[in-house]
């Protein structure tokens, strides 16, 4: 029987890559991980599976899809309307040291897969049917056209870095998904992947003239290891002075540079991040879900506290 395999060399993952094209916008996740692995060429720890043989199969699986230790986590995608079900659970369950019975964390998806793999789940021919669906993420994906980027402004004292890995505590406090990554898988990403720091200038204290001195992380944007932009914020008390809008038009003209098309999420219920983001000029390109299979009974608390 068929099983799943692993993909690592760099020209097997471009052409999957680039196989993934057919199935966009619905095949973003996937696509976004590749994206990063070809770009770090495996400097972080997430591996690809795929089936073996010369069957033509739209199945990935990426996994590790985050460096949190607590539920098993990845990222996968199939073609729902072209696939036999029956085939796609046979491989998921070749998948190396994986258990179905357990918590699992689906991270970005499109609806047809949250919903199949939920009815999977509770028919019980994946895994334990004792389960329910927690969602993390709720919204839509949204692209920018990077050829169209608008000028980046930002204010006299202040100047566009890079995050460096003694910024992840700071990063991770400001970061409502921060469960997702360790700190170690934190610095891995800040270490590794585009990221945009803006800093102020700090001068000497006794009246404040003179060269500078040091400087203070204000505002920040990074990419994620499934190749989406986030993660953007600004300090409240700098913010209102378009240090935001500067992170990320400075990671999408990055990412332009590196061929990696601009990506981010928001949630339905986060008008002004939405708002936001079109006044960029990015548009939605469809929905996108991020859940937990948990026992019934038990809450993600109960795994991360």
């Amino acid at each position: 029987m068929t099983r799943l395999r692993e993909v690592s060399e760099k020209r097997d993952l471009v052409a999957l890559r680039d196989k993934m094209i057919q199935y966009l916008p619905h095949s973003a996740g996937v696509r976004g991980f590749l994206d990063v692995l070809i770009l770090v060429q495996q400097k972080l720890d997430n591996k690809v599976y795929v089936p073996e043989g010369s069957r033509v199969s739209s199945l990935i699986v990426v996994t590790p899809s985050c460096s949190q230790e607590h539920i098993q986590n990845l990222t996968l995608f199939w073609d729902t309307k072209e696939e036999d079900d029956e085939e796609v659970v046979h491989l998921l369950k070749t998948l190396p040291d994986w258990n179905w019975s357990a918590p699992v964390y689906f991270r970005v998806h499109p609806v047809a897969i949250c919903t199949k793999i939920q009815e999977l789940k509770k028919n019980g021919r994946l895994g334990n049917e004792q389960m329910w669906s927690h969602k993390v993420f709720d919204g839509s994906l949204y692209c920018l056209d990077a050829s169209k980027l608008q000028q980046i402004k930002i204010p006299e004292d202040f100047y566009i870095d890079t995050l460096r890995a003694e910024d992840g505590p700071t990063v991770a406090s400001c970061w409502e998904y921060n469960w997702t990554e360790s700190q170690k898988g934190l610095e891995s990403i800040i270490t590794n992947q585009p990221s945009v720091a803006i800093r102020k200038r700090v001068l000497e204290e006794k009246g404040l003239s003179g060269p500078p001195v040091g400087s203070r992380l204000v505002a920040w944007s990074l990419l994620y290891r499934h190749g989406f932009l986030g993660n953007t914020f600004t300090i409240p008390e700098y913010r209102r002075r378009g240090l935001g809008t500067a992170s990320t038009l400075a990671m999408a003209e990055t990412l332009r540079q590196l061929d990696i098309t601009v990506r981010i999420m928001a949630n339905h219920t986060n008008t002004a991040s939405i708002s936001y983001h079109k006044s960029l000029g990015f548009e939605k390109q469809c929905d996108m879900i991020s859940f937990i299979m948990l026992p019934n009974g038990k809450t993600l608390q109960d795994f991360i506290k």
